[in-house]
């Protein structure tokens, strides 16, 4: 899925030293990512847009993600003395989502970006929500806004965009908490679960590293040209 992205690098498998239980994995040489947290913020968004390709493209492609992106799961390689690119670390924690999973994905950023209730209501019945109202609705979206909220915003801009990185998603994560308790039980998917800390666990990469990014063009770029049955045709 990576094999082209010059500035990502997966290990080799050594399948003769490998069982259905055990992956054994080529070496990768690299420095810790936060060796650059002080680095040019050009070396710094090198290595964020590297990280961003990563995780999104398979995902947007393949339906497919490296579930745990936390900072020891990646390290950063060099060329000469200049960051080049990511090693991509650790394969305990893959998922392959349903090609409609994919879609919702898409349907809903394209109904936050142009104001689509139904487009909106349709992905989170795609996720697998069920029973949904108006107030369900309101409530997902306080969290569907502060995820998307960077690809929705075309400039050059942080994840956070001036918030802390200890308050970090805390004050979006609170009003849900609160509106779902006022609401009753709410079932959420296991897709939705999963993704959500996927994701968030990227942004706090991106945090550590200051970087500062167009996530929209990045974004539409790894969406360019989507399509439901390319992405099951791929998966097949």
């Amino acid at each position: 899925m990576l094999k082209y992205e010059s500035a990502i690098r997966v290990p080799g498998v050594l399948t003769e030293r490998s069982t259905g239980r055990l992956l054994t994995m080529d070496w990768l040489e690299g420095r810790k990512l936060l060796a650059y947290k002080d680095a040019a913020l050009e070396r710094r968004n090198r290595i964020a847009t590297a990280m961003f390709t990563a995780w999104w493209l398979p995902f947007s492609r393949h339906g497919v993600i490296h579930g745990d992106p936390h900072l020891g799961n990646y390290s950063v390689f060099e060329d000469g003395e200049e960051p080049a690119g990511i090693n991509l670390l650790d394969y305990g924690c893959i998922r392959i989502f349903p090609p409609r999973f994919v879609g919702g994905v898409v349907d809903l950023y394209r109904g936050l970006e142009t104001g689509d209730e139904a487009r909106i209501v349709h992905a989170y019945e795609t996720w697998g929500f069920r029973r949904l109202n108006k107030s369900l609705i309101e409530t997902l979206n306080i969290w569907a806004r502060f995820i998307y909220g960077p690809l929705l915003d075309d400039r050059a801009r942080t994840i956070a965009d001036g918030v802390k990185p200890s308050s970090y998603g805390r004050r979006e994560a609170f009003q849900v908490h609160q509106a779902l308790k006022r609401q009753g039980p709410v079932t959420v998917p296991r897709e939705f679960v999963f993704m959500d800390r996927a994701a968030i666990g990227l942004g706090a990469v991106f945090l550590h590293l200051a970087a500062e990014l167009n996530f929209y063009r990045l974004f539409n770029e790894a969406i360019e040209g989507f399509s439901v049955g390319a992405v099951g045709a791929r998966q097949g």
